[in-house]
């Protein structure tokens, strides 16, 4: 039988907070002798790394308290823990008890003015953006969002519109905001019958982020690098969310994608091992707010046309400081 890795074992102790009884416990489990143990653990108190190991932890254990009264705090507000729905929100109440609190909302009567929720169709984009070639995620496989670059593909958007008047559920092409560097262009003719929301940046009016694909076109599990407002133009999506302070739960190993990936988590408080989600469905003219940090999942249940957006009153630069691109 092979013997058990000590420094791993020890590695593995200090991280989780383990005092020197827990660390020699830990050992003896694993198949090292009491004896040996006792050795391994005496020698940590003259080990340099042990020591900032043993500071990190603690320091680990600091944030989740404070990420614990987080979740308190969420649960004991009136109401408790759940989404509020805002009916043309005014600006200011908006960034101060949303954005600046960092707290999603569905709102509604934002994009009431737009000439699109009653132009856009099937139809209206072939006849206004038809030939031109366009960029769409396809083949996408169950790594799709870690290897986005291996699934563009060039099309010309009539192509695509047609392959979509099929009607057929499917997850496998998408067009999304990934594709708006080359798509930006080729569909300037649809930002014509968009026109500015009052919650975002007037001056920039061509700004925001196209979505098009089939019922069944799935966002797993992840969390954005900057606040995001998710507009409904055709169709509807189920979103799902859960909040920051629930990071222990979202079984985050790489970058900003959760191993939860598709997973249809239920809406409610959730346990110690399932973070508490908040759900909704957006259908056309409704939008949700996305905050920096929170984890969201999100699903067409119809043929979809939807529009995201950055370009709040705030300086929405979050990714400058991100430093843990692939160490998670």
């Amino acid at each position: 039988m092979p013997q058990p890795d000590k420094r791993v074992l020890l590695a593995e102790g200090l991280a989780a907070g383990d005092d020197d009884i827990a660390l020699h416990s830990r050992l003896v489990t694993a198949g090292v002798s009491a004896a040996a143990a006792k050795y391994e653990v005496d020698r940590l108190a003259k080990d340099p790394m042990a020591a900032m190991l043993r500071k990190q932890a603690a320091r680990m254990a600091k944030q989740r308290w404070l990420l614990a009264n987080h979740e308190r705090l969420a649960r004991e507000a009136e109401g408790g823990f759940a989404l509020d729905t805002l009916d043309a929100v005014d600006p200011y109440h908006f960034y101060r008890h949303y954005y600046d609190a960092n707290r999603p909302a569905k709102l509604m009567g934002i994009v009431d003015h737009w000439p699109a929720l009653a132009r856009w169709s099937l139809d209206h984009f072939a006849a206004a953006a038809g030939d031109a070639m366009v960029e769409a995620q396809v083949e996408r496989d169950p790594d799709y969002e870690l290897a986005k670059d291996d699934h563009r593909r060039l099309v010309r958007f009539a192509e695509l519109i047609d392959w979509l008047r099929k009607d057929e559920a499917s997850n496998d092409i998408y067009l999304t905001a990934y594709n708006s560097g080359t798509n930006a262009a080729a569909l300037a003719p649809l930002w014509g019958d968009m026109a500015p929301i009052a919650l975002l940046d007037g001056t920039r009016t061509r700004d925001g982020f196209f979505w098009l694909g089939p019922k069944g076109t799935l966002t797993p599990w992840h969390h954005d690098l900057t606040n995001n407002l998710l507009v409904q133009v055709i169709g509807r999506k189920r979103v799902r969310m859960a909040p920051p302070w629930a990071f222990a739960r979202m079984r985050n190993s790489r970058h900003c994608f959760s191993d939860w990936g598709n997973e249809a988590l239920p809406a409610g408080d959730g346990d110690s091992a399932v973070p508490p989600v908040l759900e909704t469905v957006i259908g056309p003219g409704e939008a949700i707010f996305l905050p920096v940090g929170w984890w969201h999942q999100v699903e067409a249940l119809d043929l979809s046309a939807s529009m995201s957006f950055t370009s709040f009153r705030r300086p929405n630069v979050h990714v400058e400081d991100y430093a843990s691109w692939g160490e998670l």
